[in-house]
């Protein structure tokens, strides 16, 4: 399966496909045990709820190293430096997310992610401008639009150049309010947050999304500790699991149920 294709999947913004029942795992550990470390505030990708993790990451580790690859996994929901900061120091093991060359000094990552969340243009489905908005195809189409982002979203810091005309509000949720309501024409980032954030705020109906080809897709990878003992036979295996995983179906559905 190209790796193409594994983003379009993964892009949720077509059709869904139809589940296909999960299989044996291709290689069961004898039980040993993984610490996986989260950012306890960062839906839908992890997040705490009444003190347990949850999440579209957090579910696809229970999914792939606990059911299939038969890790007994616990789950540790910190401030973000802080779970970083753990598998550093050999007190966790696995991490979830962008492979920067800061986290490929102690964690090794598998070549593919396990979840991609591409850019995408959000707008109020009645927006006047609709055609116009529909017509935007780059950074520039962007400009003469209002433009409404997050404070703290470092994402737009990297992709947009300090001139360009964005409103910073207190929350992904009041920028979407804003769009779905016309007080803001648009909202460009994260495709999964924005949806996952727009049903949560029952305002799915009120807003139209699409693709947009700008800045960098979010990848997230899985990582474990490059001092765990087991770490290259480990990734190797559990890249098997994944492409099997992708092939199904399986992480595109559990996907779907946070959006």
């Amino acid at each position: 399966m190209s790796k193409i294709t594994r983003r379009q999947a993964l892009a949720l913004l077509g059709s869904t496909a139809a589940a296909v029942a999960l299989t044996p795992s291709l290689a069961l550990a004898d039980r040993q045990g993984l610490t996986c470390c989260w950012d306890r505030h960062f839906p839908p990708f992890s997040m705490e709820l009444d003190g347990t993790m949850t999440g579209i990451l957090v579910d696809c580790m229970d999914k792939l190293l606990g059911e299939r690859m038969g890790y007994a996994l616990t789950h540790s929901g910190l401030d973000w430096p802080s779970a970083q900061a753990m598998v550093e120091r050999g007190q966790g093991d696995v991490l979830c997310t962008n492979p920067t060359p800061q986290r490929q000094g102690y964690v090794l990552f598998a070549e593919t992610p396990v979840v991609e969340s591409l850019p995408s243009i959000f707008c109020s489905a009645d927006n006047p401008r609709l055609a116009e908005i529909n017509a935007v195809a780059d950074l520039d189409g962007l400009r003469p639009f209002r433009q409404v982002d997050y404070a703290g979203n470092g994402w737009a810091t990297r992709t947009f150049p300090p001139d360009h005309p964005i409103d910073y509000v207190d929350s992904l949720s009041t920028a979407l309010s804003m769009v779905a309501s016309g007080e803001a024409d648009i909202f460009v980032g994260n495709s999964l947050a924005a949806l996952h954030t727009l049903r949560e705020a029952g305002l799915k109906a009120k807003v139209r999304v699409r693709q947009l080809p700008v800045g960098e897709p979010s990848s997230f990878h899985f990582g474990l500790r490059a001092a765990h003992p087991d770490a290259p036979a480990i990734l190797e295996r559990f890249s098997a699991v994944q492409d099997q995983a992708m092939d199904e179906g399986v992480i595109r559905e559990i996907i779907l149920g946070y959006l």
